[in-house]
């Protein structure tokens, strides 16, 4: 009997298995047709048509989440899928499972979308919001250095980011621990100008020995272009913008206070926040010295 029971279970487990390996072969082939196009290089038309055919998709894994979010998961860690599923895929699976395992696996994935396809306000956002609960964003925050002309504007508050300040925004809520190393090593491989000054920007921010070193050392390295070491070497001298008002206020502080509070302050995105960062930064360098 207890051979029988035990056949019987085995049986079962390999019809659900194959069940299983069945429809997720049915997943990644409706995403292969789905996402079969590039927002990019359709015309306006084309793409109201996409989209309702998206709509439909996404109707059908909210109607059916357990399949569906395993599916999601199997497929934005192939990154040989459409680099559009890559982004939307990982939207949409996070929309449906907004777990840390999950976060990271669309992380993995938007980091190799193509950014053409996408308002880079969208994509800002997406990634601010993982950055605003600690994840480790910095592949995904790297990814905006691609693309030089990155901008993001904010009608309502009247706010413009460049790719300078838009990487600052995506990082710096972060830990950072996560993204100051592999930052200095970008910016001694880096070639592109504008590239350059966005991570130089970010590590003079970082306010860490390990950091100024990297902005110093950039200013003196004749193989830089001379424009970019200009910049750099600005953001050396700023530190010569202190005076006894922010010593003043700083009394009382502790490094690790002001980097706290400039974490919180940069979950929001505005005017009034990038001003306070500038405060606390000035603050902290007080206190470093």
């Amino acid at each position: 009997m207890k051979s029988k029971a035990a056949y019987s279970l085995f049986i079962l487990l390999l019809a659900t298995a194959r069940f299983v390996t069945a429809q997720q072969a049915l997943i990644h082939a409706k995403i292969q047709q789905v996402y079969n196009f590039q927002p990019h290089l359709l015309n306006q038309q084309q793409m109201a048509q996409k989209s309702r055919v998206l709509d439909r998709f996404w109707t059908q894994a909210e109607e059916q989440p357990e399949l569906y979010v395993a599916g999601l998961r199997q497929e934005l860690g192939d990154f040989a899928n459409p680099s559009f599923f890559l982004y939307d895929g990982s939207i949409l699976l996070l929309s449906l499972s907004d777990t840390p395992a999950d976060r990271k696996t669309a992380l993995a994935a938007i980091s190799r979308c193509d950014l053409r396809d996408l308002k880079a306000t969208d994509y800002f956002l997406q990634v601010h919001r993982l950055a605003a609960v600690n994840e480790d964003t910095t592949t995904a925050a790297f990814h905006v250095l691609d693309q030089p002309d990155f901008k993001v504007v904010f009608g309502e508050h009247a706010l413009t980011l460049g790719q300078d300040y838009a990487l600052v925004y995506l990082l710096l809520p972060t830990d950072q621990n996560y993204w100051l190393g592999p930052a200095v090593s970008r910016l001694g491989m880096e070639r592109d100008q504008a590239a350059q000054r966005s991570l130089l920007l970010l590590l003079w921010y970082a306010q860490a020995d390990i950091a100024d070193k990297a902005v110093r050392d950039f200013a003196a390295d004749s193989a830089k272009p001379a424009a970019v070491r200009l910049y750099a070497q600005g953001l050396i001298e700023r530190k010569s913008n202190l005076g006894p008002a922010v010593r003043a206020e700083a009394v009382g502080t502790t490094e690790e206070s002001l980097r706290q509070k400039r974490r919180e302050r940069l979950k929001r995105v505005s005017d009034e926040a990038l001003k306070d960062l500038d405060i606390y930064t000035m603050m902290l360098i007080s206190k470093r010295q």
